[in-house]
């Protein structure tokens, strides 16, 4: 299932911003070096047992302890263009956690390890890329989900009147990246929509 949210671009902009490193040192929204959200997360038509059943509300965490530098994402980028989503996949792997999503309450959900921050005219986008953990089930029984190993958050932020950052989000649990002609994108999620997040708020 083609995911129909604003997630959808987030590679778009990911590769754009990162493959533009003049464009990305204007755009680029001031970065603390830790920050914390809380979200209300609505679960999608489609989600099974282990994701709790579609209409369920879940509170969440998302963490960013630092944010991806414009080096570090050229490179992610520049693995992806080349290599396909098996090379990006790879250099995830490979590189130390820098964030994570987690269940309010409990211990961990997966870590993120591309993170970015931009300046848009409402305020800011946050955009996060993680290699998602398999469980043992998954491996054991060689499921199909195990072909989409990504997760891909967005956050869209503005202050309110109280000078807070709040906002909406959206987040692909299971998602393929596919580099198709033309150095073009495609971003698939693993048979269910995109988990709404929504009240999202700094901490």
């Amino acid at each position: 299932m083609k995911a129909r949210l604003l997630i959808v671009s987030c590679l778009l902009v990911v590769l754009a911003l990162c493959l533009s490193l003049g464009a990305t040192a204007q755009e680029q929204a001031p970065k603390p070096k830790s920050e914390k959200f809380g979200a209300l997360a609505y679960m999608p038509h489609g989600a099974g047992p282990a994701m709790v059943g579609a209409g369920a509300r879940v509170n969440v965490d998302l963490y960013v302890k630092s944010y991806t530098t414009d080096a570090e994402a050229k490179t992610l980028a520049g693995a992806l263009l080349e290599g396909g989503s098996e090379a990006l996949l790879k250099a995830l792997e490979d590189k130390k956690s820098i964030g994570k999503i987690t269940l309010t309450g409990r211990v961990g959900f997966y870590d993120l390890k591309l993170i970015r921050s931009h300046k848009t005219p409402e305020g800011r986008r946050i955009y996060a890329i993680g290699d998602r953990p398999v469980g043992f089930l998954e491996v054991y029984v060689s499921n199909r989900s195990r072909d989409y190993p990504f997760g891909v958050l967005q956050l869209d932020l503005k202050k309110n009147s109280k000078g807070r950052e709040e906002g909406t989000g959206a987040l692909l649990y299971a998602a393929k990246i596919k580099v198709l002609e033309g150095n073009s994108i495609e971003l698939e999620s693993y048979g269910i929509d995109a988990i709404r997040l929504m009240g999202v708020r700094k901490l």
